[in-house]
């Protein structure tokens, strides 16, 4: 039942597989630019979205790093506190001056 043919045996080749063929090159020929569009978009959809987690993750570590700066100069100012020292007033209130008392006698 199976017949052998050869590559000159083949005559012409039915017109709807021609068709069928030459349809699906054009319409992979037609799509191309927006397939190529559409991988551009994602690209740069995704090396957006990385630059902003990136931008993220370094303010985090900014931020840590802020944080121990703190804590170790606030530990740095509380080892060095001395006592406090009571100042003493540089004007001095001179006392009162004493009324004359009635009791004592005016001598003249």
């Amino acid at each position: 039942m199976v017949s052998k043919m050869s590559n000159t045996d083949v005559k012409s080749v039915n017109r709807q597989i021609t068709d069928a063929i030459t349809q699906s090159n054009v319409m992979a020929t037609g799509m191309a630019p927006a397939h190529s569009l559409a991988t551009l978009y994602q690209t740069i959809a995704q090396s957006s979205g990385t630059a902003l987690q990136n931008a993220v993750s370094n303010q985090q570590n900014v931020n840590s790093m802020s944080l121990a700066a703190l804590s170790q100069n606030i530990q740095l100012i509380m080892q060095n506190a001395q006592p406090k020292t009571v100042l003493q007033p540089i004007i001095i209130q001179a006392p009162a001056p004493e009324k004359p008392s009635a009791s004592k006698p005016k001598t003249e």
